[in-house]
């Protein structure tokens, strides 16, 4: 989730910056080379004939980083540019308003929090977070201390009556902008399934009827001290982030040789993507979950940002790593079952991967979330969670 600040003076409008990392041989053997942080066009992955450089650059970022850049990704830049407008007129509203909104009045784990209250990694974020999921309703059925407590992530967002006078457009644009980036994580993970050689489905058939996904909205305020921390150091701990950011800058990627911390690069009209832990998981370390962090700035604007998580329902169990992957499989990214030409239930033959299925032995995707926000949002657990209603 980060672009390498080492580019050189006469690069005009560059799309990577080199960077050292880990380049995973045969064997335990590892070298170190160069590598980039690479601005992929998801209509290269649409099209049947650019797909395979789509793949092999994608497979390569994901092993060597964690993470890339997504142009051409279908989301309309005005419905961007209003999601970003319409996070930066709530951050303005009242303190009085926006606490109508606190987090810790939903069991959910769904809206305001101040600042200065978020945790990331046990340290104290400097920043407003503002969080949305999708729009369900809750389980009836949930009783603390009995119930799975993941059953309670499940429910309906807070939409203030005031709120949504003051700003009308408010409801509409989040959930919209969720339908968007709920789509374009789909395709994304079709493209990750494909470049780890399975069939295009299944993830798809993994995450289920109604993925679990999170919306997080942040306002990082310019402070005088560029030393204080944003956002502490960490992994995200799912399977897939798109994060949409403005151009202030902040956040920072960590070089996995030397442990250097690097600054970004906004990249305008794109969306940064990266994977988490639970796709370094499932894949054996193969694809590399990047730590990052947002540092505070002193430019007198307040950063903006908007990410996006995308992970299984939460009543899936996973398999704790996918039968049969080859670390240094070369996958052949022409072939017609790669292309989509062919039945998909064919997909994985010839490709040397096993086709994966979620097995009881596995582990709770629900669990693993809950815990997640849980860790970040202790007051909602205080109230909600620890006693019976």
């Amino acid at each position: 989730m980060f672009e390498v600040a080492r580019a050189s003076a006469n690069m005009v409008t560059p799309t990577f910056v080199e960077m050292p990392t880990i380049s995973k041989t045969v064997g335990t053997h590892r070298k170190i080379k160069s590598a980039h942080v690479k601005t992929l066009s998801l209509q290269d992955f649409k099209n049947l004939e650019t797909r395979p450089i789509f793949l092999r650059e994608m497979r390569e970022s994901l092993m060597e980083i964690g993470t890339f850049y997504i142009k051409d990704h279908g989301i309309a830049k005005e419905l961007t540019a209003n999601a970003m407008k319409t996070v930066q007129e709530y951050f303005a509203l009242p303190l009085e308003e926006k606490k109508k909104m606190l987090i810790g009045n939903s069991r959910h784990y769904r809206g305001y929090k101040l600042i200065g209250e978020e945790f990331t990694n046990s340290l104290v974020d400097h920043r407003e977070q503002l969080q949305f999921a999708r729009e369900q309703a809750a389980v009836e059925s949930f009783t603390p201390s009995i119930s799975p407590d993941y059953e309670g992530l499940q429910g309906p967002n807070q939409w203030p009556a005031s709120t949504l006078a003051l700003l009308p457009s408010f409801q509409p644009r989040i959930l919209e902008f969720m339908d968007q980036l709920e789509a374009l994580s789909q395709c994304l993970m079709e493209a990750v399934a494909l470049s780890l050689g399975l069939k295009g489905s299944y993830f798809r058939d993994l995450f289920g009827a109604a993925p679990y996904y999170r919306l997080k909205c942040a306002k990082y305020p310019s402070v005088n001290n560029a030393r204080t921390i944003g956002c502490g150091a960490h992994k995200d701990t799912g399977f897939l982030t798109v994060l949409l950011q403005d151009m202030v800058g902040g956040l920072q990627g960590q070089d996995p040789v030397t442990g250097q911390w690097m600054d970004t690069k906004p990249v305008p009209e794109t969306f940064i993507v990266t994977v988490g832990e639970s796709i370094e998981k499932l894949t054996g370390g193969l694809y590399h979950a990047t730590v990052h962090r947002v540092l505070n700035n002193t430019s007198g604007r307040d950063r903006f940002s908007i990410p996006f998580f995308f992970d299984p329902t939460l009543d899936a169990r996973l398999p704790y790593s996918i039968p049969n992957l080859v670390q240094n499989a070369r996958l052949d990214f022409t072939s017609d079952a790669v292309k989509g030409t062919i039945d998909d239930e064919d997909l994985v033959h010839g490709l040397g991967i096993a086709s994966l299925k979620s097995s009881e032995d596995g582990w709770s995707n629900g669990t693993h979330i809950f815990e997640t926000v849980n860790r970040c949002h202790p007051e909602v657990y205080t109230r909600w969670y620890s006693r019976e209603l």
